[in-house]
């Protein structure tokens, strides 16, 4: 499964349909190096917030091709400074893997350090009312964020919710993205957005002949061992809140994405 291809068609055909009067704001938390959700949030004339504590000049060149509000931060539970651990996969340094974790697997020991800010204060900066998305990708702190949204007002709650889980090696090994700590930061997410009274949800994962999984989060038992596929390698969790949206369109949206595709790097994670 083309995991970010899959899930950045789907919320090209959802979004508009959850608000077609653009009146919530679009948030791209964590931006990385290459699938810019952002991009896509504009191109759909929703109001944009990108926020990414290392932008590269991509980012910058798009901020200002599209009406983007560029946040050169990391969102965390802390307004201030913190310890940012640049990105290193395969040998290399890579700043889509950088992290405020530094037990992280793509963390490595070159650090510097960052301005922080946690989710009541970024919404306060940008004066925000409502909420369509909440993409949230951050090498292994989502669930330091989603917690945070208890705090919030009911009116504020994203009705569409978009976070990472796993990577590195496959969730059989336990390692690295599926690692106890990151594991239990994935089901402690779930829990929040449980609690919180979101309901469908789609899984994407980039597992070779993978369906996208689809359930709701208000009637299930959430359990590791039925929820995620057993050679499951990474892949996105999206989930809404006071609203749905059908199923047949998210398989027929996904069919293409589905077919089975030849890692170039034969059982190792493909970067995110």
């Amino acid at each position: 499964m083309r995991v970010e291809s899959c899930c950045q068609a789907l919320l090209k055909s959802i979004l508009p349909e959850i608000d077609p009067d653009r009146e919530g704001i679009c948030f791209d938390i964590g931006v990385g190096t290459f699938a810019f959700y952002c991009e896509l949030f504009s191109q759909l004339n929703f109001s944009t917030v990108a926020v990414e504590p290392l932008p590269v000049a991509k980012l910058y060149k798009l901020c200002k091709q599209y009406p983007i509000t560029l946040i050169e931060s990391c969102l965390s539970d802390q307004n201030g400074t913190q310890t940012l651990y640049k990105g290193k996969f395969g040998n290399l340094m890579n700043s889509n893997f950088s992290s405020l974790s530094p037990s992280w697997f793509g963390s490595s020991a070159s650090k510097r350090q960052v301005q922080t800010l946690d989710l009541l204060k970024l919404l306060e900066t940008i004066n925000t009312q409502k909420i369509t998305c909440f993409k949230l990708d951050i090498e292994g702190w989502e669930s330091v964020i989603i917690k945070q949204f208890f705090n919030l007002p009911e009116p504020l709650l994203p009705k569409v919710v978009m976070f990472e889980y796993g990577g590195g090696s496959r969730r059989g090994s336990g390692e690295k993205g599926w690692s106890t700590p990151f594991l239990e930061g994935t089901m402690s997410s779930l829990h929040t957005l449980q609690q919180c009274g979101y309901g469908f949800s789609i899984m994407i994962d980039y597992a070779a002949n993978t369906q996208p999984k689809i359930f709701d989060l208000r009637s299930l038992s959430l359990d590791e061992n039925t929820l995620f596929y057993p050679d499951a390698v990474y892949g996105n969790i999206i989930s809404f809140y006071n609203c749905v949206y059908s199923e047949t369109a998210v398989n027929k949206i996904c069919e293409s994405y589905t077919k089975s595709i030849i890692n170039w790097l034969v059982g190792k994670f493909i970067p995110t």
